[in-house]
């Protein structure tokens, strides 16, 4: 007997993995996009937060509010927007910034990602001296 006369025709795998991998591979695809808007996401969130601290950090030296806002700018990104506010001896300063997933299967999609800080001011600009 030859081998071709033993063989099912059920058992005939020809074919097969290029049928697995026309299913799974837009699946990996999408898993690896995923992760890299991820990890973009998250990398921008943690500029976002020395941002915030450097700008607090600056009012908190008794620098401008425009020095502030440059340096959380240059540290977040241009498109960064920045608010600053406080009273007495405290400064409070939020940053906020659109990411948008770059052309592709998510074109279109944003997420706005925001960041706080808050600071005390130093002692010698807080009115009545060292409290």
């Amino acid at each position: 007997m030859t081998r071709s006369a033993r063989s099912s025709r059920w058992r005939d795998d020809r074919g097969s993995a290029t049928a697995e991998t026309a299913i799974v591979l837009p699946v990996v695809v999408v898993m690896v996009l995923v992760i890299l808007l991820v990890g973009a996401g998250l990398g921008t969130q943690l500029r976002l937060e020395s941002a915030a601290r450097g700008a607090a950090r600056e009012l908190a030296r008794g620098e401008s509010a425009a020095a502030a806002v440059d340096t959380a700018q240059r540290i977040g990104g241009e498109d960064t927007q920045v608010q600053v506010s406080g009273s007495g001896a405290w400064v409070q300063v939020e940053v906020t910034r659109v990411v948008e997933a770059p052309v592709g299967t998510l074109s279109g999609a944003h997420w706005e990602l925001s960041a706080d800080a808050e600071a005390r001011r130093e002692p010698h600009l807080v009115d009545g001296g060292g409290s």
